[in-house]
């Protein structure tokens, strides 16, 4: 079977068991992934490479042959590279075996290229005849196969004393490297001796076949980990975005909303309007009777206290969720939907219950509520000053009854 029909059926399988990776992007700091997905992007490379090298020598094309073949010690270099830059950052542990890695790795790469720039020069790798189209392999290339295939064995051996000093996961990643190196060190044991044979590419295939199995399922989890912890990381500061947003927006002394919520408030209604888009509200204002004479005759602490009865008093009528306190003795009560629907039953119970709480030491609320008019009212503005207004009327009408008490 010709040499090219090997590495098609090799690139096919390859593509196949790597589909996954080379669909989809890291979207995680993951850096064995991403490191992962290099190595196998380079040896994808290379059966593409080593395809165009075998349909070139087939169809007797020298200067098509003698330029993939450049390339082609280039992308090896590159896979080498690739390898070592992974198997560093896959096991970790110590920084000098990594710093080894990176350094094999770099190392094997710039040879490969300054060996080529010299083989144009003077051939030391390889030749292609021009005539007839004849592959010559030089001492310079097979010195770089044994160095290769030397490193291969010596990681096999370094991973298999590792595996039998380390437990679990770590083992396992150990047990996976010496397997792939122990193949990739059989095939160019091979591959020197047969160049016209893609015994290289086979040995990659196989080797890839067998960590994938361990490697790709590990990173997954992996993936699956770091993607739980960001997202466990994201919902806490979710939390602590919405619970540092709660106090903010919070009057503390009655734990209803603050006038900074309230100036939002006002501004989103506005725009709603501006958009013709905002639905019925209804505005309260309340304001307290009699807390200076409180705080001068009683203290503060006693003031606060009558602010707090007298939130409560409103919270009871008007609820919490859409009352905010914007002053010292000023609330403001936005009505929208079913409590907007409700407000005369509410403003006439709260008023009913004001005009009883006179005759007590109780809390006295003057209030004024108005409506949006959708067809008049051009701003949120305009719906308050009418309710404030009416709150002043009232506030006169409850300090008449309280001076005839």
């Amino acid at each position: 079977m010709p040499y090219s029909i090997f590495v098609i059926v090799c690139l096919v399988l390859y593509a196949i068991i790597n589909a996954d990776i080379f669909r989809r992007r890291p979207t995680v700091n993951l850096p064995a992934l991403k490191s992962y997905r290099i190595f196998v992007v380079s040896i994808a490379l290379y059966f593409l490479v080593d395809l165009l090298w075998g349909i070139f020598e087939e169809n007797k094309l020298p200067v098509a042959l003698y330029t993939i073949t450049t390339i082609y010690f280039v992308v090896m270099g590159f896979t080498i590279l690739a390898w070592a830059n992974y198997v560093a950052i896959y096991l970790g542990g110590n920084k000098w075996f990594r710093r080894i890695m990176l350094y094999i790795g770099n190392a094997f790469f710039l040879a490969e290229i300054v060996l080529l720039i010299i083989n144009i020069i003077t051939p030391v790798l390889f030749t292609v005849d021009m005539e007839t189209c004849v592959y010559t392999a030089f001492k310079a290339r097979y010195i770089m196969l044994y160095v290769q295939s030397l490193f291969y064995f010596l990681l096999a051996v370094y991973s298999i004393v590792m595996a039998f000093r380390k437990t679990g996961t770590l083992r396992g990643r150990y047990i996976v490297i010496s397997l792939y190196s122990l193949i990739m060190f059989a095939s160019i044991a091979v591959q020197i001796y047969q160049p016209y044979l893609p015994i290289y590419s086979i040995g990659c295939i196989i080797g890839t076949t067998a960590i994938s199995i361990f490697v790709v399922n590990g990173i997954k989890d992996e993936y699956k980990l770091q993607l739980e912890k960001s997202r466990n990381l994201v919902e806490q500061r979710q939390i602590e975005l919405t619970e540092t947003k709660q106090i903010a927006y919070t009057d503390p002394l009655t734990g209803v909303k603050n006038k900074h919520a309230y100036v939002e408030e006002e501004d989103r209604i506005d725009k709603l309007i501006a958009k013709d888009q905002m639905e019925d509200f209804a505005v309260v204002v309340f304001d307290l009777n009699g807390l200076k004479k409180v705080n001068d005759t009683k203290g503060h602490d006693a003031g606060d206290v009558y602010i707090v009865e007298a939130c409560h008093t409103i919270e009871k009528y008007f609820g919490h969720d859409n009352l905010y306190r914007f002053g010292g003795d000023e609330f403001v009560a936005i009505l929208t939907k079913e409590a907007c629907d409700n407000r005369i039953k509410s403003i006439n119970e709260f008023e009913k219950y004001m005009d009883e709480c006179l005759n007590t030491d109780k809390p006295i609320i003057s209030s004024g509520m108005s409506r949006y008019r959708k067809d008049k009212d051009n701003t949120y503005h305009a719906v308050f000053y009418r309710a404030d207004k009416i709150m002043y009327s009232r506030k006169e009408v409850l300090k008449e009854h309280q001076g005839n008490q």
